[in-house]
This record gives C-alpha cells, sequence and structure tokens, in this order.
C-alpha cells in the first residue's frame, strides 16, 4: 500500500507540475550538470578576473573567479558598455551570508532588480584572496531585461569591487579600473577536430623578423618566404598564429598568399610596404590566399577529411606574408617578429583542402554614405565556372564543394556580416553569418554542419555598416578607416578558383547620383562639366547624403547589375556580369514560453499545458486519498 501511495504521490506531483525552477540532475534530458567541470574558460584581467563555462541546448553555466573580497559582476551588452546591459552582481558577506542580484542598468550606472531572478545561484564563496561566484541561466528567459544567449557574438562585460556594499541599493561604482570588455562565442565548443595532431607531424613558421612598426594608423607589411623543399606529398593539418609578445594590440590581422614559381628570388626574404606604387612586382603576383588569421581569432585546424597540400610539383614553393598592422596611436620603438605556423604531416587525408575569398572587390568604388544607422552592400559570386582540381593539379568537372569553416572580414564600420547561399535563385541557408560583428574578434570559425556548394550555386557576402559618428562618405580600401567585405571560405575538394568578387555598376550608381561616367573602368566622370575628367569616389563628399538619397543608393546597389572578377589558381583572370538575387528577410525567433525544462524558450506543440490537466490533477488525488482510506 506504501508503494501504492508513493506512485499515486509521484503521479499527481508529475501531472500537476510546479512553478518553482529547480535545477536538473545529470540524468535529466534537458540537463546540464551545474557542478561538473566548465571546459571553456578565458582570462578577462590578467591575474584578476577569469570565467569559465559550459552549456548544452537549454542553459549555460557561468563561473567567475575574481581576485577580490568584494562584490564581482557579468553581464551581457549590445555595445560592450554599461548602459542597457544584463548583468548578475554577486558577493559574501561579513557574515558568511551569499547574495545575488539579476538586474540590469537603466541609464548609464543604474543598477535595476529585474522581476524576473532568472540567474540561480550554484555557489558563492571567498576565502582570504578571491570571490568564487558560479550561476546558471536559461539561454533563453523571456524576461525583456535579459539578453538572449546565442551562437552568435556576444560582448561579455566584467566588474568588480573591492569592499561589500552595505546592501543591494548601494552597490558602489566600480571605477574605471575594475571592468572591461571581451566578444566571445559563449556557445561554440570549438572541438579539435582529431584527438591529437600526428605524431610524424612536422612545422615551419612563417613570421616577420623584428619588423619595425611603423607610428601609422595602418601599415601593411609584406614579406616573401620560400617553403620547405619537400620531396612528396604532405597535408598541412593546423595553422597556428605566432603574436609577438608586445604585438597583441597591432597585429590586426595576417594572411598569407601563394607565389608564382616565377617569384624574384631576390625578394624572397625581403619585407616591403604592400599596395604602394614602390612595391616590387613579385609582391603584386601573390595573390591565392592560403591562410588567414584576423584579431581574436586562435588556431585553425583541418578537418580529418581533408588537408592543405604541400609538396607536390603544383604546389606553392614561394608564399607571402601580408600582416596589416594597426596603430592608431602612433606608437614607437615597437618591433614584431609575428606570423603564422604551419603544422604538416605525411599521414595523407581524403580530399585536398582550398580556400575561397569572396565578397566586395575591394576598391573605392565600394562607399557606405556617412550618418546611416544601417546601410547594406552585396558581393556575388556565381560558381557555375568551378571545376575541381585532383591530385595532379588538373581540372575535372564537378566543381563540387564541401565548406567547412569560414571567416568573415569588415572593418570598423562594419555591424553584421553574413554570407549568403543560393540555389537556383533562393536562399538555402548561409555559410557563415555573425550579426553581432566586431572588429577586434575576427575568428575562423568551423561551421556547425558542412555546406556543399554546387557548380551554379551563388554566394552573396553581404555586410552592414553604421556610420553614425562619421560625416564624410566611407570608401573601400586597405587603411582601417576605409571598409571591406569579405569572406574566406574553407573547403575541399580543391577547385580551380582562388577568389570570387564583384563590384557594383558604376555608371547606374553614377546616374543616380547626377552624374554620367565612361562605360568602363576607372569609369572617369563626363559630366557635369566642373566634375570633368574625375573618378566618381572623389565627389562623393559633394553630395547631399540625405536619408532618402542614402536609401536609393543601397537600392540600386542591390539591383544593378554586378561585375564579377573571379581569379583561377592559374592567375588568371575571369570577368562576368551578375545580379544579385532576392534577398529574403531573415528568420524571426518564435515567440517566447516557457519550454519542456521547467525554464523559458520555444516551447514544442507537444509539451503545452492542455485544459484536461486541472480535471487529471483532480482525479489522481481522488485516488491518492482513497488509496490512503484503505
Amino acid at each position: 500500500m506504501k508503494r501504492t501511495i508513493a506512485v499515486m504521490v509521484m503521479m499527481s506531483m508529475m501531472v500537476m507540475g510546479s512553478s518553482e525552477t529547480t535545477l536538473r540532475g545529470p540524468d535529466s534530458p534537458c540537463a546540464l550538470n551545474p557542478d561538473a567541470d566548465l571546459p571553456f574558460t578565458v582570462e578577462l584581467s590578467p591575474d584578476k578576473f577569469h570565467v569559465s563555462w559550459a552549456f548544452d541546448s537549454d542553459q549555460i553555466v557561468l563561473e567567475a573567479r575574481v581576485r577580490t573580497r568584494g562584490w564581482v559582476g557579468l553581464g551581457l551588452s549590445s555595445t560592450g558598455k554599461m548602459a542597457g546591459s544584463d548583468v548578475v552582481i554577486g558577493w559574501v558577506d561579513s557574515a558568511a551570508a551569499t547574495h545575488l542580484v539579476d538586474g540590469h542598468i537603466e541609464g548609464e550606472r543604474s543598477l535595476v532588480r529585474d522581476a524576473s531572478q532568472d540567474y540561480k545561484l550554484v555557489r558563492l564563496s571567498e576565502n582570504g584572496t578571491h570571490t568564487v561566484m558560479r550561476v546558471v541561466r536559461a539561454l533563453r528567459t523571456c524576461d525583456p531585461n535579459d539578453r538572449d544567449i546565442t551562437e552568435d557574438t556576444m560582448r561579455l562585460i566584467w566588474a568588480c569591487k573591492d569592499d561589500d556594499p552595505k546592501s543591494e541599493a548601494e552597490i558602489s561604482y566600480h571605477g574605471p579600473m575594475n571592468r572591461g570588455t571581451k566578444s566571445l562565442q559563449l556557445l561554440s565548443s570549438r572541438p579539435r577536430s582529431q584527438p591529437e595532431l600526428p605524431q610524424d607531424r612536422s612545422t615551419f613558421d612563417i613570421v616577420q623578423d623584428k619588423f619595425p612598426i611603423p607610428p601609422a594608423s595602418t601599415f601593411y607589411a609584406c614579406k616573401i618566404f620560400s617553403l620547405p623543399n619537400l620531396n612528396k606529398k604532405h597535408h598541412l593539418v593546423e595553422v597556428e598564429p605566432i603574436i609577438d609578445p608586445g604585438s597583441e594590440a597591432l597585429v590586426h590581422h595576417m594572411i598569407v598568399y601563394v607565389c608564382p614559381d616565377t617569384v624574384n628570388a631576390s625578394h624572397v626574404g625581403v619585407t616591403q610596404q604592400c599596395y604602394v606604387a614602390q612595391e616590387a612586382d613579385s609582391f603584386f603576383t601573390c595573390t591565392s590566399a592560403l591562410a588567414a588569421w584576423a584579431i581574436g581569432g586562435g588556431t585553425f585546424e583541418y578537418p580529418p577529411a581533408a588537408g592543405y597540400s604541400l609538396g607536390m610539383p603544383e604546389d606553392p614553393r614561394f608564399v607571402l606574408l601580408e600582416i596589416h598592422y594597426n596603430n592608431p596611436s602612433g606608437l614607437t620603438g615597437n618591433e614584431d617578429s609575428s606570423g603564422l605556423r604551419f603544422h604538416y604531416t605525411t599521414q595523407l587525408r581524403r580530399f585536398d583542402a582550398g580556400l575561397l575569398m569572396a565578397g566586395i572587390f575591394v576598391s573605392p568604388f565600394h562607399f557606405i554614405p556617412p550618418n546611416s544607422d544601417s546601410f547594406a552592400t552585396y558581393g556575388i559570386c556565381d560558381t557555375n565556372s568551378f571545376s575541381t582540381l585532383n591530385r595532379s593539379g588538373e581540372t575535372q568537372v564537378d566543381g563540387e564543394m564541401q565548406v567547412f569553416a569560414s571567416l568573415l572580414h569588415s572593418h570598423l564600420a562594419g555591424i553584421s556580416l553574413q554570407a549568403r547561399h543560393f540555389r537556383n535563385g533562393t536562399q538555402i541557408g548561409d555559410i557563415g553569418r555573425e550579426p553581432n560583428y566586431d572588429f577586434n574578434f575576427q575568428e575562423t570559425r568551423h561551421l556547425k554542419k558542412i555546406v556543399t556548394v554546387l557548380p551554379g550555386d551563388k554566394i552573396v557576402m553581404e555586410c552592414v555598416y553604421r556610420t553614425t559618428n562619421r560625416n564624410k562618405t566611407t570608401l573601400g580600401g586597405m587603411a582601417t578607416e576605409d571598409e571591406m567585405c569579405l569572406t574566406f571560405l574553407h573547403y575541399y575538394p580543391k577547385v580551380n578558383v582562388s577568389s570570387c568578387l564583384s563590384m557594383s555598376d558604376v555608371p547606374s550608381m553614377a546616374a543616380l547620383l547626377g552624374y554620367t561616367t565612361t562605360g568602363m573602368y576607372p569609369y572617369v566622370i563626363t559630366s557635369p562639366p566642373k566634375d570633368a575628367g574625375s573618378y566618381l569616389f572623389m565627389v562623393f563628399n559633394e553630395i547631399n547624403w540625405t536619408a532618402e538619397r542614402t536609401r536609393d543608393a543601397e537600392r540600386t546597389a542591390l539591383t544593378s547589375q554586378q561585375l564579377v572578377i573571379q581569379q583561377q589558381m592559374s592567375s588568371v583572370n575571369f570577368i562576368y556580369n551578375g545580379i544579385i538575387p532576392g534577398i529574403p528577410a531573415d528568420p524571426t525567433l518564435p515567440p517566447c514560453v516557457h519550454n519542456k525544462c521547467g525554464r523559458n524558450g520555444s516551447l514544442p506543440a507537444a509539451t503545452a499545458a492542455s485544459p484536461t490537466a486541472p480535471l487529471l490533477a483532480t482525479l489522481m488525488l481522488l485516488l491518492l486519498a482513497r488509496a490512503i482510506c484503505d
């Protein structure tokens, strides 16, 4: 009879449910064990503030380990600043009592407790030097004051104070030295593609050698290297950044380009400024990207199925290292030896990998008007002419690509980037997406699922910019203050194309702005007479960029014919015309309701509460009462 009563109690509790949110154990299908080890960690402030975390499809566990005996705080912000951020603050008082506040910031600094306390305390402790706060929260709480935690870039803010507050209402301002922000992809497992690198691997470094960084806001340094002389085929399996201590804030991105075998031997080992008229001819011939790294990124690993081929007659013998130094403060006296380390092996994978650069052709004809909250530009690549390269470098017929990773790239004005994937005129997905783009956090990301790009598919690179802090037109170019719109796609098997870039029709844009130009590059203005002989980009700042004209320019750039420049592996350019297909609206999240795990999020229909639930609960209670009476 006791067993019957116990079963009845359990069944009645299951039917009636509970309004209380509890931490679930490791055996629950929705559970993330909040007491387990946290596999991911980042140092937010050296020897002061560390954060570790773990997550599943429903929730995230965050732990702050901070050198302080006062309060500690973590937050999520759209800008990296306090204003409007979603925060959690905790401390242990002098009586060893713990305090936790789930709140948000109103105005610049005012902490306001959320009506719904969605951060749940796992543990909060302090010792003689540190305070440790571990909390758990649903990824999507449905609280309007909470930010959804997604797979996109999240701006994590942190702060601490050395003294405990007397009360929640008296949490004092942390000051300028005890705070910071860091962009992270919190929901990225970043698994290694293999448990460990092959034992027989070898390495070589492509690095600068104490290069004196000029006191210029933007400087591109290029250096040519010869690769190891390999007598048989190898596969490159990993590329590791080497950032010289002291150069972390100055090295913005690095790209290694393949050079032709005809490169002048006297230029090997020489560093020159890139993209200037005085640059030696050899440097201009290195155009096919082999590897790319940008600030915020880490080590890049090829998947077990593929590696970049080295050592064959058609493989590169010479490469060029391009480093973009970003030095807006004009610092002097810095020498840099940064670069990339390449891990390669004789244990061959099934496929040869390649790297495709797609997007908008870098030129001043790519422009963004000033004072715009949102201005979108597009570049297109049609893969119809792509052919697969076999192991001897000869082309085959299909040209199918399996894309496994992407790096999205723009400069300071970029706020949202997406590589859209079209088939038969319809977008069928994306090949990389970052709606919260951060110039200082650019990493090559492995896609959750490999994307198959078939011959004839179109890759459309979309970049959205914000220029509300600029009163002059922003042009495409190499400087940090200029703009780019590019994606680097890692894929296999290797095809015959290294870059596929486009630019919108300049004469069409000129007509919209009241000018006529010649019909071919470099598009010289022919009227009005006062501007005749100038290039169109030279008069952009003479234009009255009203909101209406800005929208018309955005629409014209989207609908006009595109000039596509496709570079073959042989360095021969193939030029054709293209049209950007119809851009669909991005999907929106479903309504936010309680989910099957007792927290909040998107609810599967089968788990919704039904009108019969109260009746069933009553029936179970009656059966329970009868069992007790018996």
